[in-house]
Parts: structure tokens; sequence; C-alpha cells
């Protein structure tokens, strides 16, 4: 398989589990990015109609050929570990760098970070990804004496380095990098490319009961020491989505109580109400109907025009 398709990202927005769904909330519209590692431009693809301008830097051809057609930027063939960014991107800052699966790929991210700290606009930020080497799958199977590469995932057979948590933080200390916002990507065992074998349960649920052993990748924002998002971080597209979702939802439970008290007061009283009427007001009754179903259709619009 070329390079180029073999990380191919199938970008759905509605899947929120997703590393690339989560970086591309952390982008707000009309940045200029440059996307490290940008294969054929899955993601480019999705922050150009968001307005971004994105550039990149891409070690296959084919797939820089591929990044061309949906970026606004240059796209650049290069070899990251050698790459000098102030050169090629001679008086270009960026508002956002994306390294999404690619630091592990590197013989030494922490000095490739420090080569792009100058092309960061101030105010600027990273947003990288990385797989959790301590995930359950990984810890399972070297318990069971296995340390088997994969095309793809935790154990990429191009993989030169691997990150637990405390690697995250050893490896922007040595970068002069900060991080301000972390968010887990999780999968359960036996959701991987690993395979689960057949663990103990006792011990596979010990193991799950450990935010690190369900974490199977991380997203990073970050900033070079000294920015000020470090001791102000922006709010971020995928913090602001979160919080209007949590307000919707707040806002459906307080109508749901509204009309719960509403049937309350209205409702008990319908059936007696109705007999009462019998041979009487046809008006009355169909208006007592009509009332009681209005109030069940609006709760339920709410529900959907909220989408909750």
């Amino acid at each position: 398989m070329n390079g180029a398709l073999k990380y191919t990202a199938d970008i759905d927005l509605g899947a929120p589990n997703d590393s690339h769904v989560l970086a591309v909330g952390q982008v707000p519209a009309n940045s200029r990015v440059l996307d490290l590692g940008i294969a054929d431009g899955s993601v480019a693809r999705v922050l150009g109609r968001m307005g971004c301008t994105v550039s990149g830097v891409e070690i296959d051809p084919f797939a820089a050929d591929l990044a061309r057609s949906v970026c606004k930027g240059d796209v650049i063939v290069g070899d990251l570990n050698t790459f000098e960014f102030t050169e090629e991107f001679r008086g270009k800052h960026f508002d956002v760098v994306l390294m999404l699966d690619v630091l592990e790929h590197l013989v030494d991210p922490a000095a490739v970070l420090g080569r792009l700290t100058p092309v960061v606009a101030e105010g600027g930020w990273g947003v990288v990804s990385l797989p959790n080497i301590a995930h359950v799958s990984a810890r399972l199977a070297l318990l069971e004496g296995h340390f088997t590469y994969t095309e793809t995932g935790l154990l990429d057979r191009t993989h030169l380095r691997f990150f637990d948590r405390d690697g995250i933080d050893d490896l922007l200390a040595d970068a002069g990098w900060g991080l301000f916002d972390l968010v887990r990507v999780t999968r359960r065992l036996g959701t991987t490319e690993i395979p689960a074998g057949r663990p103990d349960p006792d011990l596979v649920a010990r193991l799950e009961s450990d935010p690190e052993g369900l974490t199977y990748q991380f997203l990073l924002s970050v900033a070079p020491l000294g920015s000020p998002v470090l001791e102000d971080p922006p709010l971020l597209p995928a913090h602001v989505a979160q919080r209007t979702l949590l307000e919707a939802v707040r806002r459906i439970e307080e109508l749901d109580e509204e009309v719960r008290q509403l049937r309350a007061v209205h409702v008990p009283d319908l059936d007696a109400q109705l007999s009462a009427i019998h041979g009487g007001s046809l008006t009355r009754r169909s208006h007592l109907k009509h009332l009681l179903a209005a109030m069940q259709e609006n709760s339920q619009r709410l529900h959907n025009d909220l989408g909750v």
C-alpha cells in the first residue's frame, strides 16, 4: 500500500472519540495551519471548508501531490527529521501546527519541536496526537511475551518512539514546550489492532479501571514556553461545542421539568373532566385533548431541534 493511502483518515465529525475529529475541534476557523505529515490532505480538506489556509510537510511525494489539491498553502516534500522550518517557510507564521500521529515516527521529536518554534505565530499553538504504549492491549501483549509490530496503530512498524503519559511530559520539557490541554481517545480491550487473546478477566478489569489503560491516544494542545496561551489558554472550538451541548442538555432538563409540572396540574383530572362532559360540549372535550397533545408535541420538538 502506498504511504499516502496507509494514513488516509476517514473523518466523521459526528464521532467525537477520534483523534482527527478532536484535532479539527482545536483549530479556529480561518486559521493559518501547518500540517506536519499531512499525508493525502484528509484533515486539510475539512479545515479548508472552515476557511483555513493549510500548508503542509510530507515525506511521500505522491501523498504531497494529493494534499496540494486541497490546500491553499504550500505543501513541501521533506523529511521532518532534518527539515528546517525557518528556511522553507521564510517569513511565514502559523496559528496552529498539527502534528497528528507523526512525532512517534521521528528520530528526535524534541529537536523537531525546537526547530518548529520560530514559525509558530505569537499566541499560536500546536495540536499533537500520540499513541499510548500503556494501553491495556499493549500491556497484556507484553505480559504474554509478545511485542509484534502491526501496519498501523499502537505498534505501527514505522514507530521509532513510544510514549506513555510521563513520556509526554519529558518530551515537552526537552523541547521547551508546555501543555495547556489534554484529551484522551479511549478504546477497550478487543477494539484495537492488537489481538486480545484470552486474558484473566480480573486482570483486564483492573487494567481498564486505570484511565491510562483505556487511553489509546493522547490529543495534546501545546505551545512553546513563554507563549501567552500557556497562561491564558484559548477557548478552543471543541470546548465551545461541548459547552453548547451541555447548556442544551441542561435547558432540555429544565423544559422537561416544566412539562412535568404542567402535567401534574392539568393531566390528572383530565379523565374526570372528559367523563363529566358526557354528551355535552364536544368543543371543550376537543380543547382538552388538543392541550395534552400540544404539550407532548412541544416537548418532543425541543428534543429534536436540539439534537439530544
